[in-house]
């Protein structure tokens, strides 16, 4: 099997970022007066549509997970969190070395898209922003499969035997098969081995390098 077309998640799959994620999140738990703000997992946290996430984590009305939602992002956003995140080893390379070879490369993520097109921008990963496919500023198109179906018909992709979906959490390997493509699981995210097994990804990969070997372009 080869694949041409190879769409990424963000969070846990490109970029680490769990220390500016838990960090945003203590300061909008903080503002939302929770008794105790501090995070102890965040990898729980990290994945499902922010909104979802206040509303199962912290029991939050969905007033009030908009109200944290906007903290979340006051911190993130406003005070430059999101430009902490750093590449897992061999991401630039892999994504250099998959562009080079002609693959149609795409970001497909739950984070707000107009934050990860900045975040994809930043670090100048050999990916185009028009690619980078996320959530709403209004908190729509929240759910995976609904953004790679979007990504995918709004750029003409109907082969869907050459699309595979890179992801480190279960959401992503569901909105694959949601979809009808291939996935692949990395097991150095927020996920883990057994997380991504049982979801039924098509791969599993404990280094990005190893998707060189998947992709078989």
């Amino acid at each position: 099997m080869s694949y041409s077309h190879i769409l990424f998640d963000l969070d846990g799959t490109l970029i680490d970022s769990k220390d500016t994620i838990r960090r945003s999140f203590e300061y909008a738990l903080k503002k939302m007066n929770v008794p105790d703000p501090k995070v102890t997992n965040i990898d729980a946290l990290i994945g499902p549509p922010m909104l979802k996430t206040f509303q199962d984590i912290y029991g939050f009305s969905l007033d009030e997970a908009r109200k944290g939602y906007a903290f979340y992002l006051e911190e993130y956003v406003g005070n430059g969190q999101m430009y902490q995140a750093k590449l897992y080893q061999g991401v630039k390379e892999t994504i250099a070395t998959l562009c080079q070879k002609g693959c149609f490369l795409a970001v497909a993520t739950t984070k707000n898209e107009t934050n990860a097109r900045k975040i994809v921008a930043h670090l100048k990963l050999d990916i185009s922003i028009n690619r980078v496919y996320g959530t709403y500023n209004d908190g729509t198109r929240s759910n995976k499969k609904e953004i790679i179906t979007n990504l995918l018909d709004d750029n003409g992709v109907k082969d869907l035997a050459d699309v595979v979906m890179v992801g480190d959490r279960h959401f992503d390997i569901i909105g694959a098969k949601e979809v009808g493509i291939d996935s692949v699981g990395v097991t150095y995210g927020c996920g883990g081995e057994d997380e991504l097994r049982q979801a039924g990804a098509t791969h599993l990969v404990s280094s990005i390098i190893e998707l060189l070997e998947i992709v078989n372009i």
